[in-house]
C-alpha cells in the first residue's frame, strides 16, 4: 500500500490525474479501454484513412477520422496526461498536438484548426517570444496537464491535409507508431474482409515467361460464393516470378480504401513470404516505396502490395523464403498459389489459383509493335525487352568498340523478342536492319558507382540508391532530363549543371521540377554559370525566372483583426512579417487558400501603421501599408 501511495503522490506532482491504479501488461502495449475516442466518443466513426494505408514515401501512421467535410469538431484528449509537444507547420500535420500519458504512450492529433484556450495561450506567448508562427515546442509533465475527455482542440484542415479531418496517432516511447484500432475503440467498426482487384505476375529472371511472354501481367479476380477470390485457371509460367496484389481493406462505415494488416503467400502450401504490419518507425518510413510498385503508385495511383521482398528494404515487417518470396517455375508440373489477406479486425480473404509450369511456342504471344515501329526497347529493372520485326539479319549489341550478335529469346508470328540481362550483356546502342538505335538508358548507377558525369552536368547519388539502376540522363531542349520518376530514392541527391545561357539572372533564375501539375520550386545556388541543387525525385528540371513580387490583398483591417490573402505566381511564399507601429504581430497562415490572419497576445486594439511584408523564394518582396 505504501508503494502505491508513493506512486500516486508522484503522479499528482507530475500533473497526472489519478483515479484507480491501472495495471499495465508490459507484454501487450495495446491496452483495451485505456483510451477514449478523440472525436464524438461513443458515436460510430467513419475513417478516410487507417493504419498502414500505402501513401507515397510512407505507410499511413494512424487513423484519419472524418468530420463530415467540415472543420470545427471538438477534439478530446484520449486519456489523462500532459501536453508534451505543440508543433505548428505549413505542411505535414499543420497544427499538431502531442499528449503523453502515464502508460508511456503519446497520442498525436493533427491538422487542427485551433487549440483549446489553455493550450493556445501558452503557444501564442512562445510564438511572440520567438517572433515566429512556425514553431516546435516541447513541454515538461507539470506544465500543461490534461484530463481524459477534456477538449484540447477543434478539428481542421491545416498542413498537408487533403480535406477536413482529424489525424490521430498513438506512439510508444521510441516514437514508433502503433495501430490505434488495436486499442479497442468501439466507435470504429469493420466486419468487411479485404478487397482484391487484380493480381500481377512479374517476370524477374531472363528466362521468366507468363503465358509465353516476358513482362508484367495483371489478372482480374472473381469472387466465389464461398468468399474466395479466383484467377483464370489457364495461367502458365516459367522462371522466377514476383507476385503483386492490388488489395486494400474496406469497412461498412467508410467508402475509402483502407490499410491492410497481413499478407501471406503460399506456393504448394509452403509459405514463401509474409508481411505483417506491427509498429512503424519514422527513420526508415520511406522504404515503403520498395514495399509497393513505386512506378505504378506515382504514375497511376495504383498501390499494390508486393508479395516478395526487395533487397534494401529496411522495414522489419517481413518473413520470407531463401528466394525472398519469388516463386520459381522450372518444371512442367501444376502448382497451387494461395494468398491470405487480413485486416486489423481479423477479417480474412483468400486468393487461390493454379499455375502450370510451361514455356510457350510462338503462336500464343500476341504482336505488340505499332505499324510505324520497327523496333522497341523497354527497361524492366535490370532487363531490356527488345522487340523487332522478324529479320534475316542478326541483331547486334554495341558498346564502344565491342559488338555482340544475339539470338531472340522467343518469337511470335511477326516479331522477334530479345530479353537482355544487363548484368551479362551491357550495351549503349544496338543495330537492327542496318540502323543504329540508342539503348533505353545512358548508364548504370549504384551505391558503389554513384557519380555520373556528362559534358554539362554532374550527379552524385551518394547513399540515395536502394539498388543498381539503369537510367537515362540527358540535357535536351534547354532542360535537364533526369530519367522519369519511376525509381524510389532514400533521399536527395546532388546535381551540378553548367548552363550555357547568356542572359542568366542568378538571383531570380532557379531550378523547377517540371513533371508535376505546375512547375515546382526546387531552388539551387549559382557559382558563375553552374547551378547546384538537390532533387528528391527523378524527372525533368528546368530554369525559370521569377521577377514578380507576391500579391497581397487586404480583407479585414481594423482594431480587432487583420486578415489578408497572399499568393505568389511561381516560386512560392518564403516568409511574411506583419508589424503594427513597429511591433511584431503573430500571423496564422493557411497556404492552401493563402489566408493570413492575426493572433493577439492581449486584448489591446490594433492602432497605427500596419505593415505586412511578404517575400517569395526568389526574394521578390511585396509590402502592404495601411493605417488604423
Amino acid at each position: 500500500m505504501l508503494g502505491i501511495s508513493i506512486i500516486h503522490f508522484l503522479l499528482l506532482i507530475l500533473g497526472f490525474e489519478v483515479t484507480e491504479p491501472q495495471k499495465i501488461n508490459v507484454l501487450d502495449p495495446y491496452q483495451k479501454d485505456y483510451f477514449s475516442f478523440p472525436i464524438n466518443p461513443g458515436v460510430t466513426a467513419s475513417l478516410s484513412g487507417s493504419f498502414g494505408d500505402i501513401r507515397i514515401n510512407h505507410f499511413h501512421a494512424g487513423l484519419d477520422i472524418r468530420t463530415g467535410g467540415r472543420e470545427g469538431k471538438s477534439v478530446y484528449s484520449a486519456a489523462s496526461g500532459y501536453v508534451s509537444r505543440i508543433k505548428v507547420a505549413r505542411g505535414g500535420y499543420g497544427n499538431a498536438l502531442y499528449i503523453t500519458h502515464p502508460n508511456g504512450l503519446t497520442t498525436v492529433y493533427g491538422h487542427l484548426k485551433e487549440y483549446a484556450k489553455f493550450i493556445k495561450t501558452e503557444l501564442v506567448e512562445r510564438q511572440y517570444k520567438e517572433q515566429n508562427w512556425s514553431i516546435d515546442l516541447f513541454f515538461e509533465p507539470n506544465e500543461i496537464p490534461v484530463r481524459q475527455g477534456e477538449m484540447v482542440a477543434i478539428s481542421g484542415n491545416t498542413g498537408g491535409s487533403g480535406g477536413p479531418h482529424l489525424h490521430f496517432e498513438i506512439r510508444d516511447k521510441e516514437e514508433n507508431t502503433l495501430d490505434p484500432s488495436l486499442f479497442g475503440f468501439n466507435e470504429v467498426k469493420d466486419n468487411v474482409a479485404p478487397k482484391v482487384e487484380f493480381v500481377t505476375l512479374k517476370c524477374l529472371s531472363a528466362d521468366a515467361r507468363v503465358n509465353g511472354a516476358f513482362g508484367s501481367f495483371d489478372f482480374p479476380v472473381s469472387l466465389t460464393s464461398a468468399g474466395q477470390y479466383k484467377l483464370p485457371s489457364n495461367i502458365k509460367a516459367w522462371g522466377d516470378i514476383g507476385i503483386e496484389v492490388y488489395t486494400y481493406d474496406k469497412a461498412q462505415t467508410s467508402p475509402f480504401k483502407l490499410g491492410l494488416k497481413y499478407l501471406e503467400l503460399f506456393k504448394d502450401n509452403q509459405s514463401a513470404y509474409k508481411y505483417e504490419l506491427d509498429k512503424l518507425s519514422f527513420y526508415n518510413k520511406i522504404d515503403m516505396n520498395l514495399h509497393t510498385n513505386y512506378e505504378r503508385m506515382v504514375s497511376d495511383n495504383v498501390k499494390v502490395h508486393k508479395a516478395y521482398f526487395e533487397p534494401g528494404n529496411r522495414l522489419s515487417l517481413y518473413q520470407y523464403s531463401k528466394d525472398k518470396g519469388l516463386v520459381s517455375f522450372r518444371d512442367n508440373g501444376k502448382h497451387q498459389i494461395s494468398i491470405i489477406l487480413k485486416d486489423t479486425y481479423e477479417n480474412v480473404r483468400r486468393v487461390d489459383f493454379p499455375i502450370q509450369g510451361q514455356v510457350f511456342g510462338d503462336k500464343l504471344v500476341p504482336n505488340t509493335l505499332k505499324s510505324e515501329e520497327k523496333t522497341k526497347a523497354t527497361l524492366h529493372g535490370k532487363f531490356v525487352k527488345l522487340i523487332r520485326r522478324k529479320s534475316k539479319l542478326p541483331l547486334k549489341l554495341i558498346d564502344g568498340n565491342f559488338s555482340e550478335e544475339i539470338s531472340p529469346s522467343y518469337v511470335n508470328k511477326a516479331e522477334e523478342i530479345f530479353i537482355i540481362d544487363l548484368d551479362e550483356h551491357f550495351f549503349s546502342s544496338y543495330e537492327s536492319e542496318g540502323t543504329l538505335y540508342n539503348a533505353p538508358f545512358t548508364g548504370e548507377s549504384s551505391s558503389t558507382f554513384n557519380k555520373v558525369s556528362n559534358g554539362s552536368f554532374e550527379i552524385d547519388f551518394k547513399e540515395t540508391l536502394y539498388q543498381p539502376i539503369y537510367i537515362e540522363l540527358r540535357e535536351k531542349d534547354r532542360a535537364l532530363h533526369l530519367d522519369k520518376d519511376i525509381h524510389p530514392l532514400k533521399g536527395r541527391f546532388e546535381t551540378r549543371w553548367r548552363v550555357k545561357r547568356d542572359d542568366l539572372m542568378v538571383s531570380k533564375d532557379k531550378i523547377y521540377y517540371m513533371d508535376s501539375r505546375k512547375p515546382k520550386y526546387v531552388g539551387g545556388s549559382w557559382q558563375n554559370n553552374t547551378v547546384t541543387f538537390q532533387p528528391k525525385e527523378f524527372g525533368t528540371y528546368d530554369i525559370l525566372r521569377d521577377i514578380t513580387a507576391p500579391k497581397i490583398q487586404a480583407k479585414t483591417i481594423n482594431a480587432n483583426r487583420l486578415l489578408f490573402t497572399i499568393n505568389d505566381n511561381l516560386s512560392g511564399i518564403k516568409s511574411f512579417e506583419c508589424k503594427v507601429n513597429g511591433d511584431w504581430v503573430m500571423m496564422e497562415y493557411e497556404y492552401k487558400n493563402g489566408q493570413l490572419w492575426s493572433e493577439k497576445i492581449n486584448n489591446m486594439p490594433f492602432k497605427g501603421l500596419v505593415t505586412l511584408k511578404v517575400v517569395d523564394n526568389c526574394n521578390n518582396e511585396q509590402i502592404y501599408k495601411s493605417n488604423i
